[in-house]
């Protein structure tokens, strides 16, 4: 949507706008469900802290896809999200990862040193960077909204967090260029991009959550990158090379492992650790 939106629109814009339309989206979808969040309850600090996760996510992923392209951004700020969501529960969680992530982030890792030699096709490393940044920022949101879930409705959770992001994203609207909101096809990529991309994206997933278990859904959404990917080259004629191929291709399936595996060896670790 990014890249196929008019003159003018600017990764930060993109991102505070995604934020913007998807939480009123998700805030009025809740209130026509009477399901409006109760804030006096909520823990202010990590209500915070998922907030400025999501708000990083959006900018840093945004920008990422403008520096090193749709196909790689999104592979990278995806799938590096279990490898540093794993290595930051280790840290400040003291949860100590499976066996199964060690073999998962050397995979990941080989995949990243494919990336960067790619031959004669140049891969931004602030691109790269600002990928990781994303994932970092997407894994401080799980971490911090592990704990605000707990007994409050998911959507109701989302729309704040993204509320709460958008309020910081104001001061975006007034330094770079917005005219291009106001057209006609920049008011269709607003609405898409919070309506369709935020705020129904998130109830679907949550929809499907209730009759699929957690390792099935998460490892169905490795579409996610894989579509961006397939797209990146053959939609916007983005620029691959075997490496940067083989690269992607072992990133998905890091995450792969994580997802297909990760179940099974958390379930054999729970009676060790009890």
């Amino acid at each position: 949507t990014q890249a196929l939106s008019p003159e003018g629109a600017t990764p930060l814009v993109i991102g505070a706008l995604r934020l913007l339309v998807g939480s009123l989206a998700l805030l009025a979808f809740c209130a026509m469900g009477k399901r409006l969040p109760n804030l006096r309850t909520w823990p202010l600090g990590k209500t915070f802290l998922a907030a400025m996760g999501v708000l990083g996510y959006q900018l840093c992923f945004f920008m990422a896809l403008k520096y090193t392209g749709v196909a790689v951004g999104t592979v990278v700020g995806i799938g590096a999200t279990p490898i540093i969501g794993g290595l930051m529960a280790w840290i400040f969680l003291k949860e100590k990862p499976i066996k199964i992530w060690y073999p998962a982030t050397a995979l990941a890792l080989v995949g990243l040193g494919l990336l960067t030699l790619t031959g004669e096709i140049s891969i931004n490393p602030i691109g790269l960077l600002l990928a990781l940044g994303a994932a970092t920022f997407y894994s401080i949101y799980i971490i911090s909204g592990k704990v605000i879930i707990q007994g409050r409705d998911a959507d109701a959770v989302m729309g704040v967090l993204f509320g709460i992001g958008a309020v910081f994203c104001i001061p975006v609207f007034f330094i770079f260029p917005t005219a291009w909101i106001f057209t006609g096809k920049g008011m269709i990529i607003a609405l898409h991009l919070g309506v369709i991309t935020a705020a129904l994206a998130y109830a679907l997933y949550l929809a499907g959550l209730r009759t699929t278990n957690t390792s099935t859904a998460v490892t169905l959404t490795l579409v996610e990158p894989l579509a961006a990917a397939t797209w990146g080259i053959f939609l916007l004629g983005e620029p691959m090379t075997v490496n940067s191929i083989l690269g992607i291709v072992a990133i998905l399936a890091s995450t792969v492992l994580l997802s297909v595996l990760g179940d099974k060896f958390e379930k054999k670790a729970k009676p060790t650790d009890a």
